[in-house]
């Protein structure tokens, strides 16, 4: 799913003073996703998931084809990898098996995907210092967590702390759409007074 405002992002993590490495699409290739977080302090993973018996699996850019289902195999058989119609999903038991404790820098992990509750754990036990995510299951379509993503991370980059800035969208969201309105509830786990 094409990100809906990729600049929003990219904007707001430069003005807080991050270098910005962009990957879309096969760069977030299992490879990647095995050895390559722990370079980074500020993890945004904005991915689609899937539900396969019992465990959401998050998309990976690794693409899918005749092939897959050999090529990881055995990870597919431990429940860290899975197939679907569309893409090859990495499960909590994935990241748990490939970020022990302390492997990761520590700062904020932020998944822009629904259901993506379950991943605070493996990321905060790697070493990240905060995890946001959302509760329920909301689509990435019509840019809707795009736009509530890019309007939480802004209050991030302007240096309120994780519990702050959700303070602050919530008030924003319910200032405009009331507090009956169908957003998608944003989760946070670990340190909610980190700041970016």
């Amino acid at each position: 799913m094409p990100t809906w405002n990729l600049n929003g992002y990219v904007t707001l993590l430069e003005r807080a003073g991050y270098h910005v490495d962009v990957l879309l699409n096969e760069k977030v290739s299992v490879s990647f996703l095995t050895t390559s977080l722990s370079k980074y302090d500020a993890i945004i993973l904005r991915t689609d998931y899937f539900h396969y018996e019992g465990f959401n699996y998050y998309c990976t850019g690794e693409p899918v084809n005749s092939k897959t289902r050999t090529t990881f195999a055995a990870q597919i058989s431990v429940q860290e990898l899975q197939v679907n119609g569309f893409c090859l999903g990495f499960s909590l038991i994935f990241l748990q098996h490939n970020y022990p404790a302390g492997s990761l820098k520590p700062g904020l992990v932020f998944v822009v995907a629904s259901d993506s509750t379950v991943l605070a754990s493996p990321f905060l036990t790697g070493g990240s210092s905060a995890f946001l995510g959302y509760e329920t299951t909301f689509g990435l379509g019509w840019g809707r967590l795009d736009a509530i993503s890019i309007k939480l991370l802004k209050y991030l980059s302007e240096k309120s702390s994780v519990r702050d800035s959700i303070a602050k969208l919530f008030s924003y969201l319910t200032a405009g759409h009331g507090i009956t309105s169908k957003l998608p509830p944003i989760y946070y786990a670990g340190n909610g007074n980190f700041k970016l």
